[in-house]
């Protein structure tokens, strides 16, 4: 920034400072001063106005250099507070919060974007090798195919593992748009059991396989959701039952209660629950984290740790609480809870 930059942007202070000499030599004009002294006062005025100008000039020029030189050479933002120190005035020392927010502002979403990609990669990687043992187990299946009696039932077991294949790639793409769920959302009012139902027959051919008997209870109820993603996280409630059952009498229940009727907090709440192996007490404050399969995963080593993040991520993104409970041996329960408060979903 050049002087003459600097003194033209100063002209109204200036033209404020010289307004006060003039004054100041008029009043002691009129005084009867002599002209030696109004001139000694005047000369005395303008070098110590100059000198404070050039004083301000110098403490704002090693800032805006910095900051010039930082626009012209730095690609992103993030890094301009590196670049430049904190100047000693005020004004300046205001600039300078802002380009520390909005560098700080920068470096949040360049660590967002990373944590993001690292995710993806790590699910992707994850998906890949879920993905090829039902194709692996489908391809073994076909080679023994030999037109007897039997391979009706080979080919029942065919498309199981296919079934398993298509829920592997709706289960990626869902998390693939988990990033974005606000842009494909639509909230309106459902009917519970409606959708409970819809989930059930979209996993039907699993829950017989695996014997798994569902059971609905209580769901005469409306909630504001979103059908295709509520029927997804519900769905992968009811693999992970699939996935633990214990061999007679499993079963999921699905119950709806209303709580809190009449007060702000006012909710419904669906609660899911089977009959299988449970999750230890240790393993339960993890079990929604990604990646974390606990004691169950590393016993059956058919789990992936996906589904239960997924289902807790959807849900914070929906304005969803969620919570689970279990006591090992006797089963494990998530509930959901929905408020009835629909302004709650269109902040």
């Amino acid at each position: 920034m050049s002087f003459a930059k600097f003194f033209k942007d100063a002209l109204l202070p200036v033209a404020v400072w010289t307004c006060g000499v003039l004054l100041s030599c008029f009043v002691l004009t009129v005084a009867g001063a002599p002209v030696s002294i109004v001139a000694v006062a005047v000369g005395v005025s303008f070098i110590f106005g100059m000198l404070g100008i050039v004083i301000e000039y110098a403490r704002r020029r090693r800032f805006l250099r910095q900051l010039e030189r930082a626009a012209e050479e730095l690609e992103s933002p993030a890094w301009v507070q590196e670049m430049v120190q904190c100047p000693t005035y005020a004004e300046g020392e205001l600039e300078y919060e802002v380009l520390r927010r909005v560098g700080k502002a920068a470096c949040d979403e360049v660590a967002e974007g990373r944590r993001q990609t690292d995710d993806y990669r790590d699910y992707i990687e994850s998906w890949v090798h879920e993905a090829k043992l039902p194709l692996a187990a489908a391809h073994l299946i076909l080679e023994n195919l030999d037109g007897s009696e039997d391979d009706l039932s080979r080919v029942d077991d065919l498309a199981r593992e296919l079934a398993r294949v298509e829920r592997y790639i709706d289960q990626a793409l869902y998390y693939a748009r988990s990033e974005v769920v606000e842009r494909d959302y639509l909230i309106r009012r459902w009917d519970l059991k409606t959708l409970v139902t819809g989930a059930i027959k979209a996993n039907a051919r699993e829950l017989i396989a695996a014997h798994v008997a569902p059971v609905c209870e209580n769901l005469d109820f409306e909630v504001f959701t979103d059908e295709k993603w509520l029927e997804f996280i519900l769905g992968q409630l009811i693999q992970n039952s699939i996935k633990y059952a214990r061999e007679d009498g499993a079963k999921i229940m699905f119950s709806g209660a209303l709580l809190d009727e009449g007060l702000a907090s006012e909710r419904i709440e669906l609660t899911v629950a089977d009959n299988g192996c449970g999750v230890s007490a240790a393993d339960l404050p993890r079990v929604f984290e990604k990646g974390f399969t606990g004691d169950n995963g590393r016993t059956t080593k058919r789990a992936t740790g996906i589904g239960l993040y997924l289902v807790a991520r959807l849900c914070s993104k929906m304005g969803i609480d969620v919570t689970a409970a279990s006591e090992p041996g006797e089963g494990f329960v998530v509930t959901f809870a929905f408020s009835t408060n629909k302004f709650q979903y269109f902040e």
